[in-house]
């Protein structure tokens, strides 16, 4: 079908997996960002245009939100980094998007993360929302897996 209509995928379904341990409870991902730097240059004898060469990639940290509970894995973790540095310590990461039906979609395979920001909740006795924690990871590469039957349903 050309003109079959495609919908978004929903962005509140997703699962974050960390050395293939899924982890559930993560409010929100972000940071699944590449670039490369564009490095420009003249060239000689030519005055009218600037040269742009493809330079360094580079990925932005990934910050992940979660809910305070007893589980202290991502503490940890952190702790082993500051430690014994990111080497050695460096995990596969897999965020898994998912449609509406909680089937996956895409998932983004995140390699060599390790944590270097943990930050604890906010306390404040006058409100009833649920203690937040963050985690920074940074990482040396992303790449994409897109179910091929994703776009056919």
């Amino acid at each position: 079908m050309a003109n079959a209509r495609v919908d978004p995928f929903p962005r509140y379904n997703f699962v974050v997996e960390i050395d293939a341990l899924r982890r559930a409870g993560f409010m929100t991902c972000s940071g699944l960002e590449e670039e490369t730097e564009v490095r420009e240059y003249r060239e000689g004898g030519d005055n009218s245009t600037v040269r742009k060469l493809a330079g360094l990639n580079s990925y932005a940290p990934i910050v992940l939100e979660m809910g305070s509970t007893a589980d202290a894995e991502l503490w940890e973790w952190r702790q082993s980094v500051k430690r014994e540095g990111a080497q050695g310590n460096r995990k596969s990461i897999q965020i898994i998007q998912q449609n509406e039906s909680r089937e996956e979609v895409k998932r983004w395979i995140v390699r060599d993360a390790w944590p270097s920001k943990f930050t604890a909740p906010e306390f404040d006795a006058s409100s009833s929302e649920n203690a937040v924690e963050t985690v920074e990871i940074q990482h040396e590469g992303l790449e994409l897996v897109v179910r091929p039957s994703a776009f056919s349903e």
